[in-house]
């Protein structure tokens, strides 16, 4: 086979992928609004690049319900919200806590993670679940971070949150510790400390994502003191779980 034919195949892959990621940046960021009408047209010739990438694009965000098909209302921005990404974060949550291999042995010289916290500790902590999860799930790896995680990524943009109404600000000290943790413990290989570590970081990042994201009531409706409980006695076994955690870790 010819160069020539080979770059033929992969280009509209690329193409695909490319167009892929700038739908879903624009629709994460509010720059593409729920609802707004998708022409497929449009979009190929203000991007210079035929239908079928893009259509490709449309249909794999359909499949995480960020677009909705409809044959009477056309192709659309889903109505999706802050809810979608809390459930992503559940599930990277639960495939990092669970008991799986993918914790242990990181030392491969063929695949490094980062040494420290970052700046901003979800980024880390996302970067980290790439990791982790592409080493565990082999070639579905990729796809599952694709699905779960990139769009969180997108997501903790401090602009994008904040314009969802979420404050990602409160308790970075503490999410930045866990993560600290969770890397130490990975890099002297000790799966279970690591899995403590991780396990008490995602229930922090959904708690940061769920404290101020929109509940399915009207809007205006104050929240009930029942919510208000369950949501201080759940900050404060967070609270407790990291304190002790702290304490297991230190020396």
């Amino acid at each position: 086979m010819s160069m020539g034919s080979l770059e033929e195949q992969l280009r509209p892959q690329l193409l695909s992928g490319l167009a892929y990621e700038r739908l879903l940046e624009e629709i994460v960021s509010g720059r593409l609004p729920r609802g707004h009408r998708l022409r497929l047209d449009l979009l190929a010739h203000s991007w210079a690049v035929s239908r079928t990438p893009v259509r490709e694009a449309l249909q794999r965000l359909a499949d995480m319900r960020f677009v909705h098909v409809s044959p009477n209302a056309g192709t659309r921005v889903a109505e999706w919200s802050g809810v979608d990404m809390i459930e992503r974060a559940r599930i990277v949550g639960r495939l990092l806590a669970g008991e799986s291999s993918c914790l242990s042995a990181v030392a491969d010289p063929q695949q490094t993670i980062v040494t420290r916290a970052p700046e901003c500790e979800l980024r880390g902590y996302l970067d980290l679940a790439s990791h982790l999860i592409e080493r565990e799930f082999g070639r579905l790896g990729p796809r599952i971070v694709r699905e779960y995680v990139e769009p969180l990524r997108l997501f903790v943009n401090p602009d994008t949150a904040a314009a969802h109404g979420i404050d990602l600000e409160r308790d970075r000290d503490r999410r930045r510790e866990l993560l600290n943790a969770a890397l130490a413990a990975l890099h002297r290989d000790d799966p279970a400390a690591a899995r403590d570590a991780l396990a008490a970081l995602s229930a922090e990042v959904i708690c940061a994502l769920e404290s101020s994201a929109p509940v399915p009531e009207r809007s205006g409706t104050p929240q009930s003191p029942r919510k208000k409980t369950h949501d201080s006695v759940h900050k404060s076994a967070l609270g407790a779980a990291h304190r002790e955690l702290m304490r297991k870790a230190t020396p």
